[in-house]
């Protein structure tokens, strides 16, 4: 396991949002919770703002008070849009609808991309990011504040 370095940079994909938004426990929480600590530097793409959006006001309306504030204290949104060419180079390491996600992720040089849909994600091994649920991220930022505890 490769060594933690503080901010962790991590790229949020719309389901974990969404999940720190309706439930104020849970890995998604406590990872947002680091975010507005500063000990996640976090991500998110505006694909992902618009997908939280639209989600949460067809599922989860009282869940749309925590999310804005998420957005405010918790993530820097990355508003560039990835380009074709990034989309087409892309088209073999992410399903068809999680393109546009991974290249946002790469775009913001994120060292993590944190999912419940880990299985639609397979970077090339040559890039740096790994696609990791909250709660394995969860548990590497554990296991590291323990080691620098311990050291």
């Amino acid at each position: 396991m490769k060594e933690l370095y503080f901010p962790v940079r991590v790229f949020f994909d719309s389901d974990v949002i969404i999940a720190g938004s309706a439930s104020a426990s849970g890995a998604s929480f406590a990872l947002l919770q680091l975010a507005e600590l500063g000990l996640i530097k976090g991500y998110v793409s505006m694909q992902v703002l618009e997908e939280c959006r639209r989600s949460l006001a067809e599922k989860l309306p009282d869940a749309i008070a925590p999310f804005e504030k998420i957005v405010k204290t918790c993530v820097t949104v990355s508003k560039t849009m990835p380009d074709e060419d990034s989309l087409s180079l892309l088209s073999n390491q992410a399903h068809k609808k999680d393109i546009s996600i991974l290249a946002s992720a790469l775009k913001t040089k994120t060292r993590f991309l944190v999912t419940f849909n880990v299985k639609d994600y397979w970077p090339h091994k040559t890039t740096r990011l790994e696609v990791l649920t909250p709660g394995e991220l969860l548990a590497r930022i554990r296991f590291a504040l323990n080691k620098q505890s311990e050291g």
